[in-house]
């Protein structure tokens, strides 16, 4: 029921031999297999269905995403991008290097792509139109600026289309939810967005057919859409193999919902809004005139504010020693990686270490980490690593950072026998090759005490925490930061297993070494503050806790946006810490 729930989930297949049906209503369980073939035959069938009656999605006009694409769109004919099809095709190439058949598709791309056949190929299954659907419906703006020239050839290719001489009437069947059916209704005279482009036809009678052909799940409504176009329209026909006269609009481009008629066949009529919604881009820009529009994006990018209860503590974040850049470029692949790393251009930067031949294994660990860190990409991360051990074992080069690099990935892949076995050896080479190195070999305790914690071998791990702790309280100069931090896992561990008089011992020390060192709105003081909170809170220490939530709040409301996700569990925290103090003298005053 829990997976059922969730709403970016659009279907559930499980492949077990040995299960029974399952007696219940899921109507997004297409079913239960024994066999695989049978699985991915339905697999491909749900596919189809989907990418024919339900691939679009819809943002409305109140919502935050409806602005977010009205402004990308707005954006993208106005701004200059350093992206081009070369990266695409090298990033396409990083992210299907797996699978034979698109990267066979990729190829042909790179031969025969051209802007006037740009609709053909926004449409080309499952290359690239799959990889610019994620980028659209992701809204992540560095895949799309990957995606950049596309679209721009898109805009200009819809712009040149000539003037319409007459009004007409297209179609699009689809499958809709009832609570999205819902939507519509209550937003009757308002505008609407779609994620990408929006395919309709001039035939009533093959919208109706799609509308009601047999869907793949009970919970999806048919639906016809009725899109009203008049002389000043943009959109265009297309005709060709791929695509049998279709009328195709521009992606993410908003529409008027005229009306809403509910039934066993509901219909939605709408019309083209392009004016409307680029008035409400204008008008928010002129609004938020003195900020960048990047912090606008972020801005908009912030998920809803919900109210629940605070995560309990994650794991330090593990480290290597050696930066992500060692040295100076030494050519211009690196020049021009370093410049996108500098703007956060992530993709393109693992496109442009790609190119540099021979790979050194100085790189291979720059592209895994980076895939680490920034993609969550772990696999390939422990691929880079790897490859540059055997390197380094083959031309005897120092391996003790690839060590630690492969022993972070396992971890973070929640292998935490790889992770300690890698750490472990990382410790006993650098004692061995670089004994006077005592902060390297402190890292390498805490990757052990992270991973013992990971493991819940409590005792182990604040063995090796205290270990590290003591060497680095022996490096000059002195990191009073770094102590900090050491003390403030130590915290962290001790309240983990149940010891909270301990764990607040070390996190005050933690935090006297923090506000000693750190501006006092910092975000790491805010968040060993909130860890003190809930410790305080375990002890039944209620003002200490509420003086502790309070300085966190106090914290984020100077360097936070209100929605922000790390804000919302310290206020919610603070407010449940006041009505116990109100609960606890209110008690009292009955005593009395």
């Amino acid at each position: 029921m829990t997976v059922q729930n969730i709403e970016n989930v659009e279907a559930i297949f499980i492949l077990d031999p040995n299960s029974q049906d399952i007696k219940s209503d899921f109507p997004k369980l297409i079913g239960v297999f024994t066999q695989q073939e049978e699985l991915f035959r339905s697999l491909k069938e749900t596919l189809d269905i989907f990418e024919q009656i339900q691939l679009e999605r819809f943002s409305f006009e109140n919502e935050t995403l409806f602005l977010w694409y009205q402004l990308w769109k707005e954006e993208l004919t106005n701004r200059k991008s350093s992206s081009n099809k070369t990266d695409f095709i090298e990033m396409a190439r990083l992210c299907y290097r797996d699978n034979g058949r698109i990267m066979e598709m990729i190829d042909e791309f790179e031969k025969s792509y051209r802007s006037s056949e740009i609709v053909h190929w926004c449409f080309r299954s499952p290359f690239p139109s799959h990889f610019l659907h994620h980028a659209i419906r992701s809204h992540n703006l560095e895949h799309l600026n990957m995606c950049r020239f596309m679209f721009i050839d898109a805009n200009r290719f819809f712009q040149q289309q000539p003037k319409h001489k007459s009004s007409e009437q297209f179609y699009r069947g689809m499958k809709l939810t009832k609570e999205l059916l819902d939507q519509f209704e209550s937003h009757v005279g308002q505008l609407v967005c779609t994620s990408g482009f929006f395919p309709c036809t001039k035939s009533r009678t093959n919208a109706l057919s799609l509308a009601s052909s047999p869907g793949y799940r009970s919970d999806l409504l048919s639906v016809l859409f009725k899109i009203d176009c008049d002389s000043t329209s943009i959109y265009s026909q297309v005709s060709n193999k791929m695509l049998s006269n279709v009328i195709v609009f521009n992606v993410s481009i908003p529409f008027r919902v005229i009306n809403v008629h509910r039934g066993q066949m509901s219909v939605i009529k709408m019309k083209p809004a392009i004016t409307d919604g680029k008035r409400i881009v204008q008008d928010y820009l002129e609004q938020h005139h003195d900020q960048p529009i990047q912090s606008i994006f972020d801005q908009l990018s912030v998920p809803p504010r919900v109210q629940t209860p605070s995560p309990p503590p994650l794991l330090q974040t593990i480290t290597s020693t050696t930066p992500i850049s060692t040295s100076s470029p030494v050519n211009n692949d690196e020049l021009e990686a370093q410049k996108h790393l500098e703007r956060g251009e992530i993709d393109l930067v693992l496109v442009a270490y790609r190119r540099i031949h021979p790979v050194s294994a100085r790189i291979l660990n720059i592209m895994g980490r980076l895939s680490a860190e920034k993609k969550k990409d772990y696999d390939y991360a422990l691929e880079c690593h790897t490859q540059a051990l055997k390197i380094q074992e083959q031309t005897g080069e120092d391996f003790c950072d690839t060590l630690t690099d492969l022993g972070n990935t396992h971890h973070r892949r929640g292998q935490y026998d790889l992770a300690l076995d890698y750490h472990r050896r990382a410790l006993v080479l650098r004692e061995s090759v670089h004994p006077s190195d005592v902060a390297a070999q402190a890292t390498c305790l805490l990757a052990i005490g992270n991973a013992h914690w990971a493991r819940r071998d409590f005792e182990q791990a604040i063995d090796a925490i205290q270990r590290a702790l003591t060497l680095q309280e022996t490096v000059q100069p002195v990191n009073e930061v770094n102590i900090g931090s050491t003390l403030a896992t130590l915290g962290s561990i001790y309240q983990d297993s149940g010891k909270h008089r301990q764990a607040l011992d070390m996190c005050t020390q933690a935090l006297a070494i923090f506000e000693r060192n750190l501006p006092a709105d910092s975000h790491v003081i805010a968040e060993l503050l909130e860890d003190m909170g809930a410790i305080q809170l375990d002890l039944r220490a209620l003002d200490d806790a509420k003086q502790s939530f309070e300085r966190v709040v106090n914290i984020y409301a100077k360097i936070l946006p209100q929605r922000h996700p790390d804000r919302v569990p310290a206020e919610v925290d603070l407010e449940r810490v006041v009505r116990l103090i109100q609960k606890k003298k209110n008690k009292l005053k009955k005593q009395t």
